[in-house]
């Protein structure tokens, strides 16, 4: 058996298929608040060969960050702001996920993810819930109800089957996951991607009113406030203020998700070195209320070190902008990428999907 090559002279260690690509650098150093443009469908990317600075060959291919076979259709039907992503051959019924995007709002991610999970056989449905046309602009008071319809939608399909539906979110998303799932029996597995533990305030710029993220029935969701003071308007330091936040410990009590409800396995994967919030703690916390709650299901969490928060996509993208803004390390980011990606198409697999044991 052949081993894998190791480079002799790179920006990274050891053997690594998509270390060309995760490394790749903007010629200019970006500003400090740039991350780096994710294409919507495909990048182009030139290898050159070079020797003594002059250029002997080189060769342009074409990255597909959406697969070109899989279909895709917007839904704008019982008020929803969604992509119905189905893989390509026939229309027997398969497993589905409902896909739920972070703080940026919109479907961006949620598309994305999409489409890749539907390359791996699942039917999709990426939902925006605020940030887009239709819907709110900011991440508050947003009903659950209508990721309830989402879940209708999901099921009543004829190339679904409603026994194997699962959830996957990112970041806010993931925290939303997480509600939904305690509250749908109907809901089999779960991924949460930097999750947060309980429901939060939401974000309302400017006047930024002490509302909930989410509302049930028309009433805030119990959550924990943000927990504001002169130090961080002296810093803008926002782990400070998670940590902080955090730490009001009756409303934790109240506002932390019931996962214990969730009818199936669930799969947390979080960064330690994420400088959005602190989503190691937080699925810790969730692990240790499944534990104490007796949780009949199972459950994992993937702490990936030298991570940041930007671990909720495949590896092969550039990472440029990534590791200042969202935490970690290139190739921490890289890694985590890679072993999460591989941990969530291989959890599907066999929650959702039944073809392995």
């Amino acid at each position: 058996m052949s081993r894998p090559m190791v480079p002799l002279d790179t920006s990274y260690e050891g053997a690594d298929p998509f270390g060309l690509l995760w490394t790749m650098r903007m010629p200019e150093p970006p500003a400090d608040d740039w991350v780096a443009p994710e294409p919507k469908d495909f990048s182009e990317i030139t290898i050159r060969l070079m020797k003594d600075g002059h250029s002997m060959a080189q060769v342009t291919t074409q990255q597909w960050t959406m697969p070109q076979h899989i279909r895709r259709t917007p839904i704008h039907d019982l008020g929803l702001a969604a992509e119905w992503i189905l893989p390509p051959g026939d229309r027997r019924k398969r497993p589905a996920l409902l896909v739920l995007g972070g703080s940026g709002g919109g479907l961006d991610w949620a598309s994305k993810m999409g489409a890749l999970l539907a390359n791996e056989g699942y039917v999709a449905l990426a939902l925006a819930y605020f940030n887009h046309p239709d819907l709110p602009k900011h991440l508050a008071q947003v009903p659950l109800e209508y990721v309830a319809t989402a879940l209708d939608f999901l099921a009543a399909q004829s190339e679904v089957d409603p026994q194997r539906i699962g959830i996957i979110g990112y970041s806010k998303g993931a925290e939303l996951a997480l509600l939904m799932a305690a509250y749908r029996p109907d809901v089999h597995a779960v991924v949460a991607i930097a999750p947060g533990c309980a429901a939060f305030q939401g974000f309302k710029p400017p006047e930024y009113p002490v509302v909930s993220s989410w509302t049930l029935n028309g009433a805030d969701i119990p959550f924990v406030p943000n927990a504001y003071d002169s130090h961080f308007f002296e810093t803008y330091d926002g782990m400070y203020l998670w940590y902080r936040t955090l730490a009001q410990h009756d409303a934790m009590e109240k506002a932390s998700i019931a996962v214990e409800k969730i009818n199936g396995n669930l799969l947390l994967l979080s960064g330690v070195e994420d400088r959005i919030w602190p989503s190691t703690l937080m699925a810790e916390h969730i692990m240790a209320r499944l534990y104490v709650m007796d949780f009949p299901h199972k459950a994992k969490h993937l702490a990936f070190p030298e991570a940041g928060h930007g671990i909720a996509l495949p590896p092969g993208e550039p990472t440029t902008g990534l590791s200042e803004r969202l935490g970690g390390s290139p190739q921490g980011n890289a890694a985590a990428r890679r072993q999460g990606w591989n941990a969530i198409k291989l959890f599907l697999a066999k929650n959702l999907n039944n073809q392995l044991p």
